[in-house]
């Protein structure tokens, strides 16, 4: 079998699942096109233009499924490359515009992005099948096209999107396994947290993108309640980062390089994919401040390695997590409120013990991979 996979925004957590796929089916010979994750809103237009003109060969190949992430304009594509235009398609949706948070740096600003979602709407409409990788990526998405068919200016049957809630389902990106050391040393530690109370300070970690939608400010009104409760502790702090970081962080790192407090652990990105496991093994509890997640893969990396969770009661966390890992989010209000919200549950879980590390085996390839199969014959029998 031969099966074109096309990222055309290939952001690390589009890395890791197109990798994964490639690995865990290695009978199939697989083509892979990547376009760098930048520019964004030029990028999800002109990707078709950009492969025609570098990669036309290759497209023009006879394959007998075409696997794209929701950032490919699949539709232009199919159209400037009539082969393809026949070859069963599969679409895979790590996000959607229509969730994303108003407010973001300007490159992906929610007011500008009809574009997006046009090729998204495009997209869904030329799929065979389109996987979402949670519940509420979907519902989010549906809800979106739909609302979106009500601006316009010349309405539109909503009925139009029947086939595409029809042709959807819901497909995770799938976990890497842990080694068995690795397994067993997380194991361990987690046992270790859960048993007591401890007198040692919590070592937090905070592992998101330095961008806006993973709530910097939202990082920095913790750090400040953290310090003003006197509460011991050390902040991880680390994650990918792009040319231009948020202002927040500034000022996370000036009041932890001044804390009596609160210590200063790892700060920035980590290189090493074993020295970022030994971190992720080495900490009590993993935090997310993010305004949206569709699902969640740092967190779930960290929860696999023995993490306990602390998430907001928002976004995609309730379909994954029972609500004892989740804090309650006050939308209305300043983000000290939320931030007090987490500091209280971090001072009872120091002087309680830990809650029991949540089992996420459920996301891990050997769990998810007879979908993936599954998916892919379908596909190949109508070739």
């Amino acid at each position: 079998m031969k099966i074109l996979l096309l990222s055309a925004y290939d952001a690390l957590s589009h890395r890791y699942w197109r990798e994964g796929l490639v690995e865990q089916f290695p009978a199939i010979d697989w083509t892979v096109l990547t376009l760098p994750a930048r520019y964004f809103r030029y990028r999800v237009r002109s990707n078709p233009l950009t492969w025609i003109a570098e990669k036309q060969a290759i497209l023009q190949a006879n394959y007998d499924v075409v696997v794209a992430t929701s950032m490919v304009d699949i539709a232009t594509l199919r159209g400037l490359v009539p082969s393809l235009a026949t070859t069963p398609l599969w679409l895979y949706c790590h996000e959607n515009q229509f969730a994303y948070p108003a407010g973001v740096q300007k490159d992906n600003a929610a007011t500008n992005d009809l574009e997006a979602k046009m090729v998204f709407l495009y997209a869904c409409l030329a799929a065979d099948h389109i996987s979402f990788n949670s519940n509420w990526n979907r519902d989010s998405a549906l809800a979106g096209l739909k609302d979106l068919l009500h601006r316009f200016p010349e309405k539109l049957d909503a009925s139009l999107l029947n086939s595409i809630a029809t042709k959807s389902d819901v497909v995770p990106v799938p976990l890497n396994a842990l080694t068995k050391s690795v397994e067993i040393r997380s194991q361990n530690l987690a046992t270790k947290r859960v048993s007591a109370p401890s007198s040692l300070p919590l070592r937090l970690l905070w592992n998101h993108r330095w961008e806006f939608d993973k709530g910097p400010d939202n990082l920095l009104a913790l750090v400040n309640a953290l310090q003003a409760s006197g509460l011991s502790c050390e902040l991880n702090i680390v994650g990918q980062q792009f040319r231009q970081t948020p202002e927040a962080f500034t000022a996370i790192e000036a009041v932890l390089n001044q804390s009596s407090t609160l210590q200063k652990g790892e700060w920035g990105y980590v290189e090493s994919v074993s020295d970022y496991q030994r971190l992720l093994q080495q900490c009590d509890i993993v935090i997310s401040t993010a305004l949206h997640d569709f699902q969640g893969i740092a967190v779930l990396e960290a929860v696999q390695a023995g993490c306990v969770p602390l998430l907001p009661r928002k976004i995609v966390y309730p379909e994954i997590f029972a609500d004892q890992y989740l804090y309650a989010v006050d939308e209305s209000s300043l983000p000290s409120t939320t931030a007090n919200n987490i500091c209280h549950l971090i001072n009872q879980w120091q002087q309680q013990g830990l809650p029991s590390v949540p089992d996420v085996k459920q996301f891990e390839w050997h769990k998810q991979r007879e979908f993936y199969q599954k998916r892919i014959q379908s596909l190949y029998k109508h070739s």
